[in-house]
């Protein structure tokens, strides 16, 4: 035993002595994951076991009434795309057929295997290839889309003939609904009714379509919806919904508002409104959850039951009094604008990508469940236009709105407590417009506990601070270097307690330093723009300082960096470095990771820059990978776990990553122990500090590999120094820190 522990000790001394190349351990990122929501649904069907399949905005989910289970799925090892917009279920052959926005169209088994079929989304001859709708004649299934019709034989799974001009109407007019009466084709279209017997050898000729206008009682030339009722057609254009008879249209029932969804079921026709469901005898007696986007009906246990498309709140399903709504777990929208993570590693998300239109509040993720804050449950919220996300150090996060002031949110064991700053109640400022109309963009909190938030647009008043300990002893500041300019939304404070301000309306950056003082006359005020320095542009998204106090800059023409921002005086600005690597993308954020590297959202995919900008680790793309848009707006990675997250209007992309924060000292583990490299898997080694130089060696000291990282892990792919897969054994780790020249010995056994 004392000769083996000698023989360690001698392989460690040489294996040390001898001048070798350390691997650099590159960027990966692992096991994606999709998130988006599954709130939103178009369209939905029932399938052979009686499991309700819906489409929805985000991808599909399945509902299992009997088991009470959702699955769900997304772009990953399932959908052609996420935004799926209509689906059909076939309980004879149990097969699925799914439409997307894009022209997406999958084939899924209710074993749930799928079959992606790109031929329409390919299509590039068509602008728009929506699918709108399906029918299934034996083997012959049609599609509606926004260019015509399709058809597709689903036993040799290929597409037959494409209708892109149907009868006298002009090319490529939208379908919006089809079905079959009595072998005999029907589409709702744009422009009007269109009908072609099925007999025919093809559907191509204009001469086999008749069209039926507003000239034969249509309401509208355009028809939304259409069904067969098993006699006759039934369509909906606006209000209306009417009926075929004797050749021309007539008007059945009149709703309240828009027609939203129609179904058939036993010959009886049923409608929906935003309100409820309606036959053309009256109201359904189902009470909904909330308002509805459509419906479907169907036969479960003797009984008609209907399935509405609860806005934002997925399905609910009743047959008659309350429905019952199902719980998704899934964010309120797909618009991850503005991305935070607190202490505790919960995601947080800002919504409004376009304040204050489309907002529908924050949600939150703590790795297992969602939970969306809006003002239905939250009135404190006050709107749902959020279109910021701060976390503070602690714990709690700031929320800026579009009007109505800041929100400090902060987790309880209740749940989530929220307090809002406005007008009212503190010394912020409305626009000058409406001075109830106050705007928040970022919140950052000083070396001293202070909390700072930038006043969009509040006259010559652009900051506002809140003590930590006296939260009403709050002081307000004006730009100093140009009142008439208050276009100003993101901010940074440096080490000297200058607080950067960065404007996306062209006015390049503030900095305002009151040096800790109440005294005015000693502060410090400046801006830098591209007419001073060599600020790409002086439209700037987002300002970032990283862990060595160096402030970067993300503009609408590249990125800079400011090696020194806590130099700026009144009359000098500090130098500005632009990063050659980026030098024409427009950027919209940017996030520092624990490594001190810096992920750049551009409108054209993710970039990782090394630590000061001189290099490209790693370039994240649409077309390269699972991130479902390059047009990134947010990104953050949790520093505890090296989940990277990648927020765009159509939903959101996450990854695993080696950017974890070192720890204090070495906890080395293995997995997985046993290692196989011929599994294709990597060796991860675990419980590193910082700055790592891995070694791995033989028991009598030969050196295998050699490996060098700045985070908690580090890969191995069982490979020794000349690209030799490694043989089984048993295989001595020695690590030591280039930081803390602590060092650790830990031991992984290879196998076959």
């Amino acid at each position: 035993m004392v000769s083996t522990f000698r023989r360690l000790v001698l392989g460690l001394l040489c294996a040390y002595a001898i001048p070798c190349t350390l691997e650099a351990q590159q960027l990966q990122l692992t096991d994606w994951q999709t998130f988006s929501s599954l709130r939103s649904v178009r369209s939905a069907s029932i399938d052979s076991e009686g499991r309700i399949w819906a489409a929805t905005s985000g991808g599909v989910f399945v509902y299992d009434p009997a088991t009470e289970a959702v699955s769900q799925f997304r772009n990953i090892g399932a959908l052609l795309s996420l935004d799926v917009t209509s689906v059909m279920c076939d309980p004879a052959t149990k097969k699925v057929y799914i439409g997307c926005l894009d022209g997406g169209f999958d084939v899924v088994n209710e074993d749930f295997t799928w079959k992606n079929v790109t031929d329409i989304r390919r299509a590039t001859q068509y602008p728009r290839r929506r699918i709108n709708d399906f029918v299934l004649r034996n083997t012959t299934l049609y599609l509606a889309t926004d260019f015509g019709i399709v058809s597709y034989d689903t036993e040799r799974g290929v597409f037959n003939e494409t209708v892109d001009r149907i009868g006298t109407l002009q090319d490529k007019t939208p379908v919006n609904g089809i079905t079959i009466l009595h072998d005999t084709l029907w589409a709702a279209t744009d422009s009007g009714v269109v009908a072609a017997p099925l007999d025919v050898t093809t559907l191509r000729l204009p001469s086999v379509w008749t069209v039926y206008g507003t000239a034969q009682g249509l309401g509208s030339a355009r028809v939304s919806r259409i069904r067969s009722d098993g006699t006759t057609i039934v369509v909906t254009a606006g209000t209306s919904i009417q009926t075929l008879s004797n050749g021309s249209f007539q008007t059945l029932a009149t709703a309240p508002a828009v027609i939203n969804g129609l179904s058939v079921l036993d010959g009886v026709v049923y409608y929906s409104t935003i309100s409820g469901v309606y036959t053309l005898s009256g109201e359904v007696p189902v009470v909904w959850p909330s308002e509805l986007n459509g419906h479907i009906t169907y036969r479960a246990d003797g009984r008609t039951s209907f399935v509405g498309f609860v806005r934002d709140r997925s399905i609910a399903i009743g047959t008659a009094g309350p429905a019952q709504p199902v719980d998704v777990n899934s964010p309120i929208s797909n618009q991850f604008v503005h991305l935070a993570i607190d202490n505790e590693g919960g995601l947080w998300a800002a919504t409004d990508v376009d304040p204050p239109r489309t907002g529908v509040g924050i949600t939150t993720f703590d790795g297992t469940r969602w939970t969306n804050i809006t003002t239905t449950d939250n009135p404190e919220l006050a709107t749902n236009a959020c279109y910021r996300v701060n976390a503070q150090p602690d714990g709690s996060v700031w929320i800026g709105t579009w009007g109505r002031g800041v929100v400090r949110a902060k987790k309880t064991e209740t749940g989530i407590d929220l307090f809002r700053y406005d007008q009212n109640n503190s010394g912020l400022r409305g626009i000058a417009s409406d001075p109830n109309y106050v705007l928040v963009g970022d919140v950052a909190t000083d070396r001293n506990g202070t909390t700072w938030m930038v006043n969009e647009q509040a006259g010559s008043q652009i900051l506002m601070s809140i003590p930590r300990d006296n939260p009403s002893a709050y002081r307000t500041y004006s730009n100093c270097a140009d009142p008439r300019s208050n276009l100003f939304r993101s901010l940074a404070i440096d080490l000297a307690g200058g607080k950067w301000m960065a404007s996306n309306a062209a006015n390049g950056l503030l900095v305002i330093n009151d040096r800790n003082t109440p005294e005015p006359s000693d502060d410090i005020c400046n801006v830098v723009r591209s007419s001073n320095t060599q600020l790409p542009d002086n439209t700037v998204n987002i300002i970032r300082l990283d862990r060595n106090g160096a402030l970067w800059i993300g503009t609408a023409k590249g990125v800079a960096v400011i090696a020194s921002p806590g130099t700026a005086t009144n009359t000098t600005v500090p130098f500005v470095r632009r990063i050659t690597a980026l030098s024409s993308v427009v950027v919209n954020d940017i996030h520092v990771d624990a490594l001190n590297y810096k992920w750049v959202a551009t409108t054209g995919g993710v970039f990782v820059l090394n630590e000061d900008g001189t290099e490209v680790l790693a370039t994240i793309s649409a077309a390269k990978t699972p991130l479902i848009d390059d047009n990134v707006r947010s990104v953050t990675v949790d520093e505890r776990t090296g989940r990277a997250y990648f927020g765009t209007a159509v939903g959101l992309s996450s990854a695993a990553t080696q950017s974890i924060r070192p720890l204090p000292s070495f906890a080395m583990t293995f997995h997985p122990q046993p290692y196989r490299p011929l599994s294709g898997a990597q060796l991860v080694i675990d419980g590193l500090a910082s700055d790592a130089d891995v070694r791995i060696m033989t028991p009598n000291g030969h050196l295998v590999a050699a490996l060098q990282t700045r985070g908690r892990q580090a890969l191995w792919d069982g490979r020794d120094t000349e690209g030799r897969m490694t043989p089984p054994g048993v295989y001595i780790v020695h690590t030591v820190s280039a930081s803390t020249k602590e060092s650790a010995v830990g031991k992984v056994v290879v196998t076959r």
